[in-house]
């Protein structure tokens, strides 16, 4: 077995003749057209071989000495022949004298850390009855008191020992409970400067943008530190497909006494411009935009084909540069009313490299550099072994670094979970509790924080596992109903990750263009050239 050393940029400038050149065993090969795609899963290392350096690595024997290398038949010079060996030495693919480059323990070692992203169900209610829903909403659900806000804040920020937190208000509609949420950041701030807890406070929301008024955004923009995020999802053909007010739309039988009526969709039902949202939504964007209040843009897309669409409505009707395009999901109301076939991982990753196509080119010719999520995030899991996202970590951070709370004071380890019921780790009135105490002695977070891709039957035999990390948890959850399984997206991943290397191969300044605010300036160069 090769030993690793710690990962401290150990380059030889010059090889010994006696210097042991071994393999990593652990490399996957795959031939693309003319090219190679080199993966060395353990360290997230990648690189693209044209033919002279497959030539190159496939004449290199399981282990040889550097004197033996230099005596290959083979149309590289000696001095070439070292700059490719330490090329492949600083991405793993060799050892030198069995020392490798980098030691992934120490490259993906899950810090031990604390929630900073506090989630609060503020209302289950929604004036809308999209066929998505993951929170299954509609305008008879309840809300939390603000009794159960106040009394989880004050544990939050006496209990929990972090410098900030980003305080999230979810629905459900946020904006039903715009009072609430006024008075719940108003109380945040009072706590934080009476008791002179020094911490960093900020808060976000984000809403479907139809009860948007010139009064509520004036109290809005007198809010500190508030970030609000509109739903969107394209055009009017792309929106009106599936966010749709409920006022039309029939009631379904409950499905157990005492439960509310809730509004949905059949799967067969039709939907008219009165139903739809967009014109309502983009009448209220405007006037939010007139009015001083900067809106950040999350669409969802069910229907892959509208990927391009979107993307079109965004940078040339809107003149975005950053949003955000989810995939739906098998959770909530999407599950019953949506159509979730096999072949869909697939067909979303062929469309997603269709869109980061044109991306790209309407960036280049236009001049124009976009923050795209998760573009973003799949461009920086390639370029760069730091992980910032925690949807795109292994494990995630379900648990360590975000908590959920439902309205009735239950606590989740995500948002997404308290949407859904899945992952509950206490109630926040449970006698004794301490947040501390629950996040490092929970057995359902250790049990979260052992979902890494090296756990994951299918994903530590996947090459690709150290860049997509294992999908999201919660959706995982809601489709297989086992953490231990990988992602029902996990074709997708696989897909658009080595799409996105071939890509970044040709066009390396792809970083620049769509790589976001942290990647602008960073450059990426293929490990090896393409031949001219």
């Amino acid at each position: 077995m090769q030993n690793s050393l710690p990962d401290v940029n150990f380059v030889p400038q010059q090889l010994a003749p006696e210097t042991l050149v071994s393999k990593n065993a652990s490399v996957c090969l795959k031939r693309k057209g003319g090219l190679c795609l080199s993966i060395e899963p353990d360290s997230a290392s990648w690189a693209v071989l044209p033919p002279l350096y497959l030539q190159f690595w496939n004449k290199l024997p399981k282990a040889c000495t550097w004197q033996q290398v230099q005596e290959l038949e083979h149309p590289f010079s000696v001095e070439k022949r070292q700059d490719v060996l330490i090329k492949l030495h600083q991405r793993n693919f060799v050892s030198f004298n069995g020392h490798l480059y980098h030691n992934p323990e120490r490259l993906f070692r899950r810090q031990n850390t604390y929630p900073t992203l506090i989630c609060f169900h503020i209302t289950e209610a929604c004036n809308l009855a999209c066929r998505y829903c993951m929170a299954d909403a509609h305008p008879s659900k309840a809300a939390m008191s603000m009794e159960t806000f106040k009394f989880i804040i004050n544990k939050v920020l006496h209990e929990l020992p972090n410098a900030g937190f980003t305080i999230d208000f979810h629905g459900g509609e946020p904006m039903l409970a715009f009072n609430k949420i006024e008075e719940a950041i108003n109380y945040t701030e009072q706590i934080n400067k009476k008791e002179k807890l020094g911490k960093e406070l900020c808060y976000s929301f984000q809403t479907n943008g139809t009860l948007f008024n010139a009064d509520n955004i004036k109290r809005i923009l007198q809010l500190p530190n508030l970030a609000i995020g509109i739903s969107l999802d394209g055009p009017q053909e792309v929106q009106d497909e599936n966010r749709v007010f409920a006022r039309n739309i029939k009631l379904t039988d409950s499905k157990a006494p005492g439960e509310p009526q809730s509004p949905i969709l059949g799967k067969g039902d039709a939907i008219s411009h009165e139903d739809g949202t967009f014109n309502k939504v983009m009448e209220n964007f405007r006037l939010a935009s007139q009015m001083g209040l900067n809106l950040g843009i999350l669409g969802v897309i069910h229907n892959p084909r509208n990927y391009i669409k979107s993307f079109n409505f965004f940078a040339d009707d809107l003149k975005l540069r950053t949003f955000r395009l989810n995939y739906s999901s098998y959770i909530g109301r999407s599950a019953r009313l949506l159509d979730f076939p096999l072949d869909r991982a697939a067909d979303f990753a062929e469309c997603w490299l269709a869109m980061i196509d044109h991306a790209y080119a309407y960036a280049k010719e236009h001049d124009l550099c976009f923050n795209i999520s998760d573009i973003n995030n799949q461009l920086n899991n390639l370029v760069r072994r730091d992980r910032p996202f925690m949807c795109y970590r292994s494990p995630c951070g379900a648990g360590n670094s975000i908590l959920g709370f439902a309205i009735d004071g239950s606590i989740h380890a995500c948002e997404e979970m308290a949407s859904s019921g899945a992952c509950r780790l206490a109630g926040i009135f449970d006698p004794g509790l301490n947040l501390k105490d629950l996040i490092e002695e929970s057995p359902l977070i250790a049990q979260l924080n052992q979902r890494s891709v090296d756990n994951i039957p299918r994903c530590r035999r996947c090459a690709y596992r150290r860049f997509c990390t294992g999908g999201c948890t919660s959706k995982v959850l809601a489709f297989f109903e086992d953490i231990r399984h990988e992602s029902p997206m996990c074709g997708y991943f696989q897909k658009v990750f080595e799409g996105l290397m071939l890509r970044l191969y040709e066009h390396p300044d792809m970083v620049h263009y769509l790589g976001g605010p942290d990647l602008k300036d960073y450059t990426f160069t293929p490990c090896f050239q393409p031949e001219q």
